[in-house]
């Protein structure tokens, strides 16, 4: 192989490069929007279990834009920190309510989870009355 040839490969490899690597990094952006989000639908599962097996109170409170917890209620009707949850740098996380878990695996207040990146994709995990969540 000549050296012309071979700079024109290596143009060519960097004009494909050059097309392919924004959507590299979108997808990367929605795969980890969606990691996320699941995340955050196994851990209001996880809540609603907590609530069924230790026959209290639980709920999951946003404390920041890129935290949250889980907490149960004690015998004193004090609210005890079981877990603390942090997303990474550049995920957030809002809610419109702190969906607290009965002993039966009701929920009241029903919650939305809105998870979103620097892009301003969002999805939302929504929990609705019965304790059923879905990622929407």
């Amino acid at each position: 192989m000549t050296l012309t040839e071979s700079c024109i490969a290596a143009a060519v490899v960097s004009t494909l490069m050059a097309i392919a690597v924004p959507s590299f990094v979108r997808a990367k952006e929605t795969y980890s929007l969606a990691a996320a989000a699941r995340d955050v639908e196994a851990k209001m599962h996880a809540t609603r279990i907590a609530a069924i097996v230790r026959n209290q109170d639980c709920r999951l409170t946003v404390t920041s834009a890129a935290s949250y917890v889980m907490e149960c209620q004690t015998a004193t009707s004090s609210w005890e920190i079981v877990e603390r949850i942090a997303l990474s740098n550049d995920i957030t996380v809002t809610a419109n309510n702190r969906p607290e878990f009965h002993r039966r695996g009701n929920v009241s207040p029903t919650a939305t989870f809105t998870i979103g990146n620097p892009a301003g994709k969002t999805m939302q995990v929504v929990v609705n009355v019965n304790g059923r969540v879905r990622v929407q």
